[in-house]
Formats: structure tokens, C-alpha cells, sequence
């Protein structure tokens, strides 16, 4: 998520938020040297608005909305009218803005196949060496009533072409 969020930022005429859904380990600021004192969970359960959320990750086109605090019930969180409303908020407010929600993977918690159903597109991550082909079908028997946009693989070496998934 991270580096798509990033790749869509250096376009010329893009600009991106990327959101930490995995409220149950948050890793997004970690990674990009973020502050997450605050974030999407403090948005869903005390009602803080979401632009005094929003971090600048030091890209020009990229904002991130960190999840906050981890959050153990996030399932039921973000299958909440409350988040739904939000993602609305984002589209409509947001038209010109790529919005990319990162959620914890969809075969470990049930949070990103509740979620799935509230955005436009679904992008299925897997990683290389270590997803197999049967879990690869499991997760898009999953998600099948959802919009795949596409598979991404993550972690391979350049030389990594031509695998039997």
C-alpha cells in the first residue's frame, strides 16, 4: 500500500491519502517515520475530526491517516456505519484523490472482508515465496462478491518472474 500510495504521488497530476485500516497492529507510520499518537480509531471512537488527523509522510502529493490506537473489536469497527460514512466522506469530498485504505491480511481477521464491501476496488497482496497457490484462491473465494481490481506481488527479487502461482 505503501509504495503504490507513493508511486501515485509522484505522478504529475495525482494526489493520494493513504489510510492505516489494520487497527489491530498499525504499521503504516512505523515505516514512513510517521507520529501515530493519534489516527483513525481516535476519528471512529471519540469523534475527532479526520483533517486534524491527517499526517504529511514529507511527499508533496501524500497524506496519511495513521489507524491510532491498536483496537482489538476493529472488525465490527470498520464494518460500522460510522466508517461507511467515511469512506463516503472520502469520495465524495476527494473525487480527484486516489484513497488507499491498508488492511490486515484478508485469511489471518476477518476486518478487510467487512471492509471490502464499503470500497470500489479490492487489490489482493501477496507475497512471493511464501503465499501459496491455495491460499491465493482461498482469499479471492473470499472476496469473490467484492471488485478485484488486480493481485500485486510483494517482497520478490528482481529475477523472480515466470513463478507457478
Amino acid at each position: 500500500a505503501i509504495n503504490l500510495a507513493v508511486s501515485i504521488s509522484r505522478e504529475v497530476n495525482q494526489t493520494v491519502m493513504l489510510v492505516d485500516t489494520d487497527l489491530r497492529h498499525p504499521k503504516i507510520h512505523t515505516y514512513l517515520g510517521c507520529s501515530a499518537d493519534k489516527g483513525l480509531s481516535d476519528y471512529l471512537q471519540d469523534d475527532i475530526p479526520v483533517s486534524n488527523l491527517l499526517v504529511n509522510p514529507g511527499l508533496a502529493k501524500m497524506v496519511v491517516l495513521p489507524a491510532g490506537k491498536p483496537l482489538f473489536g476493529s472488525t465490527e469497527i470498520l464494518g460500522s456505519p460510522k466508517m461507511e460514512k467515511l469512506v463516503a466522506e472520502m469520495k465524495r469530498r476527494y473525487p480527484e484523490r486516489y484513497v488507499i485504505f491498508d488492511c490486515p491480511p484478508v485469511l489471518t481477521v476477518p476486518d478487510a472482508l467487512v471492509f471490502a464491501s464499503s470500497v470500489d476496488g479490492v487489490i489482493l497482496v501477496v507475497e512471493a515465496g511464501r503465499t501459496t497457490k491455495d491460499q491465493i484462491h482461498k482469499a479471492v473465494e473470499l472476496l469473490e462478491d467484492r471488485n478485484i481490481v488486480g493481485l500485486v506481488m510483494n517482497k520478490a527479487a528482481s529475477s523472480y518472474y515466470g513463478c507457478n502461482y
